[in-house]
Parts: structure tokens; sequence; C-alpha cells
């Protein structure tokens, strides 16, 4: 410890310097009145300019071992360099620049300033250095505009962290379909319950847990690098997420439509996209091959006409095959092929009757 200050400016000087980042409102929120100091009792023998200085010294050095400890307890809002800050690790937003409102917020922050403080923990092998609980996009517009962010620092566990991650998405709620489904697998595949990752999502409700169940099927069914190329998606919803998985097996495409996707990300045009149409574009490419394909193979279908016979068909839009076994009624085809014209007959009447 240095020398005592005993000059009042000095000392003015030495607090501000020491506590300039500390939001006074926001601790005396939470800070108790001091206790009556029972020694200044005694002190009846002093004049009324020195009994005032010790008191006012007295304070000032109370506020002071407060703040101490406010700090110690990290409780209180500072103002940190934004570059020591990481991300939590693991992520609810995928691309915080390729939301169209991001700049909206970044000029808001500007403008009026960091309203809300961000919630961060430290980082235990790296002394100046913390990661966020919640609070990404405050982060990233005080690093686009070169501010130091104001946090609140709190020593978390992992499990804690996701949980208080949770606060900030029951109060947004706007994170997409496919950010919630990357972000309940991610938890899932580091071994946290569906409890907890309803919780992390803001969705405590017991309908919740069926929810983070469609949340981690949907994602565990697709390529991550194909749905991080895509995008968050904003209004792309869960049908149509459903739908897009139904083309995957394994998280894999047939040869033929996995080269043809390839095709289209590594395209001039898919740069141009947004996350929306980017998902439309792929979305249209597969099922337009598979509509194909329908129309190339066919439609098979296996007919049942009783005594063990099965007629197997395969029908196009230009042509319908009907393949007859000769082992179960032999002679059958060739009886129905020297009757087609007769039948071809009944069928023209048969449509006649019903136009009448």
């Amino acid at each position: 410890m240095g020398a005592a200050v005993t000059n009042p400016k000095d000392r003015s000087t030495q607090m501000k310097r020491l506590f300039g980042n500390v939001d006074r409102a926001e601790l005396e929120k939470r800070l108790p009145s001091p206790a009556p100091d029972k020694s200044r009792a005694s002190s009846g023998g002093m004049s009324g300019a020195v009994k005032s200085m010790q008191i006012s010294f007295s304070a000032i050095e109370e506020e002071n071992e407060r703040l101490r400890a406010e700090i110690r307890s990290a409780s209180a809002v500072v103002e940190l360099d934004p570059d020591l800050i990481v991300p939590s690790f693991v992520r609810d937003r995928m691309d915080l620049e390729g939301d169209p409102q991001f700049p909206l917020f970044v000029e808001g922050i500007r403008s009026e300033g960091q309203k809300l403080p961000i919630l961060v923990r430290p980082v235990p092998e790296k002394p100046d250095a913390f990661q966020v609980a919640y609070g990404h996009r405050r982060l990233r517009a005080c690093q686009i505009l070169g501010i130091r962010v104001r946090a609140i620092v709190m020593p978390l566990t992992d499990e804690e962290l996701i949980l208080a991650q949770g606060i900030e998405n029951a109060e947004r709620a706007n994170l997409s379909f496919i950010e919630q489904a990357l972000f309940a697998v991610e938890l899932k595949n580091r071994g946290y319950g569906r409890e907890t990752i309803a919780k992390a999502l803001g969705r405590g409700e017991e309908k919740g847990l069926a929810y983070i169940s469609i949340l981690t099927a949907t994602a565990g069914a697709l390529p991550e690098e194909l749905v991080r190329k895509i995008g968050p998606a904003p209004t792309v919803g869960r049908p149509k997420w459903e739908k897009l998985k139904s083309f995957f097996k394994d998280q894999k495409l047939p040869a033929t439509a996995n080269s043809a996707v390839n095709g289209l990300v590594a395209s001039e045009k898919w740069q141009s996209l947004s996350s929306d149409e980017r998902f439309a574009a792929v979305l249209r490419l597969l099922t337009g091959r598979a509509e194909t394909d329908d129309a190339q193979v066919g439609h098979v279908a296996q007919v049942e006409l009783g005594d063990g016979l099965s007629v197997m068909t395969r029908r196009t839009p230009k042509v319908t095959q009907i393949s007859i076994p000769h082992d179960p009624v032999p002679g059958l085809s060739a009886w129905l092929i020297e009757r087609l014209p007769q039948l071809l007959e009944e069928f023209k009447r048969s449509e006649q009757e019903t136009k009448v």
C-alpha cells in the first residue's frame, strides 16, 4: 500500500482515478447504509473544523472500502476494453453483421450510448480477460464504435453462464428458429439436459421441453456447415426447416443433389442473397430436383388383386407401366392384351356418360 493521502484535492483525484468507471447510481441501489462510527462520540475535545474534516475523511474511506468490496464481489457496473472480452463458449446468434437491423442498433448506441450493461465473467486462466454471458450485440456494437463497454462482472459457472443467456433470450424472444436449434443442439452435445436448455432459451414452461426436442432433432439432421452458410433466416420458421430436413439422411444428400447445392453456394448469385433468400434458393433447388427425379423414376406401386396375384405399376407424367407376373395366373397377360380394344371402347363410353 502507498502512503496515505491527506490532501482533500489529492484524495478526490485518487478516488476518481480508482472508481471513475463505476456507475454510482447502480451501486447505491445495492449498498447498505454505512453503520454509524461509534468512535466519533469520543472526539468531543476536537474543534468543529477538525471534527468535520475527520468525519469527511472517514466517510470517504468508508465509501472507498465499500466500492472496493463491490468490485471484489463483482456486482458493480464498470467500463471495460471490448477487445479484452471473448464470446460465450456457446453462441446463440449466428451472424450479427448479416442482421439488417444491426446497423440501426449500432447507430442507436452511437447516438444515445449503451443504456444496459452486458454481463461477463472473469476468465480464470487470463487475469485481464472476460467472457460474455449475454450482450453480444452490445459488445459488438461497442467494438465497431471503438468505445468502452459497460459491463457487470460476476463469477459464473458454465451452467450459470448459459442460464444467464436465457434471461436475455426470454426478454428478446427474437432468435430465429434455426439459431435456437443450433444453440440447443450444441448445449445437448455438451451434456446439458432439456430442462437446462429450455431455461437457456427462455422457455422454462413444461411444453418447452417438447420444443427443445424438435429443435435438437432439426439441427441434428442438417449439416451445420450448410446451415451456417444459409444464415439465421429470420423469417423462416419450423415447417420450412423441417421440409428441408426431409431431403437429408444422416446429414447427407444424394450425390447429384449435393453437387447441385455446392454449386449454388459457390455461385456469385449466392453472395448477393439475403439469409432468407439463401434458404429459399436451397429449398427450391432440392424440391425441384425431387420433382424431376419423381418424373424420371416414376411413382411405383403394388396393386393386390387377390388369389395371390399382385401387379406392379410405375406411373410418370407421360406413361403408366403395368407388370403382370405369369406364374400366379398363366395367360392373363395375353388375355388382357387381346381385350385392350374392347376395354378402350368401354372406357370411351364411360367418359361420354360422365359428360352427359
